[in-house]
C-alpha cells in the first residue's frame, strides 16, 4: 500500500468503549470515549445492559472520526476487543433478554463448587484449559437454575465481540481467543467446543456462536444501517481480534518466550508467551490464546491497580481530590506518587489485594482483601504503598508459578494500562520482580492489539511478526534497584506468600456469619 493510512482499534470495555484511529506505524492520530455504569443488583452481581455497549461505540467512533478529521478513504480495517468473559444472552432476533453478566460478576460461586466436586478440576481444566472460576459458562449454569425462562428464551450466549461484530456486519462470529474463556472451548483443538464438557454441565453447544475463527480474519463488512449510525465508511473491512488482555499483550509487543504483560487495569492481568500449549500440573494459571494463535499462560488479581486505586481514592482521597482540582494537577499522578513518601517496606504494612475474590493458587470466590502490620503512624503514603506492593507481591507470585509450570523464565516485563502511566508503580514492580520493566509509547495498548489485528486482516502488513515490529514501540525502561532486593525478597518469601494460607479458613467464616445474618434479617 502506498501514502498514509489508517487503522482502528476499538476497545468495548468495563466501564467505557475507546475507538482510537492509528496510522500504519502504530501511533494513535485520534481517540473518542464513551462510558457507562455498572449495575450491581446485588452484592457480588454485576450487570449491564448489551445496548449501551453499541450506543457507546457509535458516540465514540463518531468522535473519533470527527477529532481526528480523519480521511474515511484511508481507513484500512478495523478490530474490536473487548472485556473478556462477559455475556448477553440473546433470542433469535438476536435481541438479549436480560441484562449482561459482567465478568467480575461473583454469583456463580455454587456452580464453581459443584462442578469441583462431581466433574472435577483437574479433567475439566485438561479439555478446557480453565478451571471451575468465572467464566461465562457457570454463569449459563446460574441462569439455567436460577432464570429458567430466561434460559428457555435464550438462543445464543454473545460475547461481547460477538454482540458488536454482529452490529456492524450482521454476522455472527465468535473467536478462539474470545471463547477460550468461556470455560468451554476445546483447548486442544481451539475452533470446537468442548462438547464432553458442556454435556456434564447439562449446557447445550448449539446456545455457543457456532463460527469459531482465529484473530485477523476478515469477518465482514460495515453495512449500509451501521455506517449511518457509527459514522464508519460502508463496506470497511472488519476483522478479528480477540479479548482485551490478550489484545493487549499483542499490543505491547510479547511475542517471544520469557516475555510477561502485565496490565495495571482494572483487573491485574498477567500473560506470559510460550509457543505450544504447557498445561500446568500444579493449576496454578490458565491458558488464553493470542490473536496469533499462539498460546498465552495468564492469572489474574482481580482487584487490580485502577480498581484498588479508585477504591483509595473514593474512600480516603477527598482531599487530594480537591487540591488536585484547584492546582490543575493530574489527580492520578498526585495520588500514585504518595507512595514515594512511604520507604519501601512499608514499615511493615501490607496489602492481599483479595478485594473481589481471588485466582491461583486459592481459586477462592469468597476470598477478601486483608491489610495488616498498622501502627500509628501509618498513613495515606503507606496505604497507596501497600497497595503498589502488595499487588507487586502478588504479580511475583504468579510470575513464579507460570516459571514453574512453563519450565521457561521469564526475564523481561512490559507494563500497559492505566497504572502503567505511572512511574513510581512500574519502578515498585521491577524492583519487587527483579527484572527489567519497560513501558510503551502507546499507553492504549489493548486498542493497538486490536489494531495490529486489523492490519494482518487488512493486508497492511503479512504476519503478526512484521506488525509488531513496525507498530509497537517501547518508551521508557525501569531496571530493578538490587539495594532494595534484600527487604522485598524477605518480605515475600517470610510473609507475603504465607499468610493468606494462615487466614484463609477465619475470613470464609466471617463471611458465612454476615451472610447468616442477612438472612435472618430477610426472613
Amino acid at each position: 500500500m502506498k501514502g498514509k493510512f489508517f487503522i482502528i482499534g476499538a476497545d468495548v470495555g468495563t466501564t467505557s468503549a475507546k475507538v482510537i484511529v492509528f496510522e500504519e506505524k502504530g501511533n494513535p492520530v485520534a481517540e473518542g470515549r464513551a462510558s457507562y455504569p455498572l449495575l450491581r443488583p446485588q452484592t457480588g452481581w454485576v450487570e449491564q445492559k448489551a445496548e449501551w455497549w453499541w450506543q457507546a461505540f457509535q458516540t465514540a467512533t463518531k468522535e473519533a472520526l470527527k477529532q481526528g478529521k480523519i480521511n474515511k478513504n484511508k481507513i484500512v480495517a478495523i478490530g474490536i476487543t473487548h472485556q473478556r468473559i462477559t455475556t448477553v444472552p440473546v433470542d433469535e432476533t438476536m435481541e438479549p433478554v436480560r441484562n449482561a453478566i459482567l465478568w467480575n460478576d461473583m454469583r456463580c460461586s455454587r456452580q464453581n463448587m459443584w462442578a469441583r466436586e462431581k466433574i472435577g478440576v483437574k479433567r475439566i481444566y485438561s479439555r478446557t484449559g480453565n478451571f471451575p472460576s468465572i467464566w461465562t459458562v457457570y454463569k449459563a449454569m446460574w441462569l439455567k437454575k436460577n432464570e429458567p425462562e430466561t434460559y428457555r428464551k435464550t438462543y445464543k450466549f454473545l460475547l461481547v465481540q460477538d454482540y458488536i461484530i454482529y452490529k456492524l456486519t450482521g454476522r455472527l462470529v465468535t473467536t478462539s481467543s474470545s471463547a477460550i474463556q468461556t470455560g468451554c472451548l476445546d483447548v486442544t483443538s481451539p475452533t470446537k467446543w468442548a462438547e464432553d464438557i458442556l454435556d456434564l454441565f447439562d449446557i447445550p453447544a448449539s446456545l455457543w456462536v457456532d463460527g469459531i475463527l482465529p484473530g485477523g480474519e476478515l469477518v465482514g463488512k460495515i453495512t449500509k444501517r451501521s455506517s449511518s449510525l457509527t459514522g464508519l465508511p460502508q463496506g470497511l473491512p472488519v476483522v478479528t481480534t480477540a479479548g482485551d488482555q490478550p489484545c493487549g499483550t499483542l499490543g505491547a509487543g510479547v511475542n517471544q518466550q520469557g516475555m510477561l504483560a502485565i496490565n495495571g487495569g482494572t483487573s491485574c492481568s498477567l500473560e506470559v508467551y510460550v509457543k505450544e500449549l504447557k498445561l500446568d500440573p500444579y493449576l496454578n494459571y490458565f491458558i488464553e490464546i493470542s490473536p496469533t494463535g499462539d498460546y498465552l499462560l495468564e492469572d489474574s488479581i482481580w482487584s487490580g491497580g485502577s480498581a484498588l486505586m479508585s477504591w483509595f481514592k473514593d474512600n480516603f482521597a477527598r482531599e487530594e481530590v480537591k487540591e488536585a482540582q484547584r492546582e490543575g494537577e493530574h489527580l492520578w499522578d498526585k495520588l500514585y506518587n504518595l507512595a514515594t513518601q512511604a520507604p519501601p517496606g512499608n514499615k511493615g504494612l501490607m496489602l492481599i489485594p483479595y478485594y473481589s475474590g481471588a485466582s491461583s493458587p486459592y481459586r477462592d470466590l469468597m476470598a477478601r482483601g486483608v491489610i495488616f502490620g498498622f501502627l500509628l503512624d501509618h498513613g495515606k503514603s503507606h496505604l497507596v504503598r501497600a497497595i503498589l506492593e502488595g499487588l507487586a507481591f502478588e504479580s511475583r507470585r504468579k510470575k513464579e508459578f507460570m516459571e514453574k509450570g512453563s519450565g521457561v523464565p521469564i526475564t523481561r516485563v512490559r507494563m500497559y494500562g492505566g497504572s502503567a502511566k505511572s512511574p513510581v508503580w512500574n519502578q515498585i514492580f521491577a524492583d519487587v520482580l527483579g527484572v527489567k520493566v519497560c513501558t510503551l509509547k502507546t499507553p492504549e495498548t489493548t486498542a493497538l492489539g486490536a489494531a495490529i489485528c486489523a492490519a494482518i486482516g487488512g493486508k497492511v502488513y503479512s504476519s503478526f511478526q512484521e506488525a509488531v515490529k513496525k507498530m509497537v514501540h517501547v518508551d521508557r525502561t525501569f531496571l530493578p534497584d538490587f539495594g532494595k532486593r534484600e527487604i522485598y525478597d524477605n518480605l515475600y518469601s517470610q510473609v507475603y506468600s504465607k499468610f493468606y494460607d494462615r487466614v484463609q479458613d477465619l475470613v470464609h467464616t466471617a463471611s458465612e456469619i454476615i451472610e447468616q445474618h442477612k438472612k435472618n434479617l430477610e426472613d
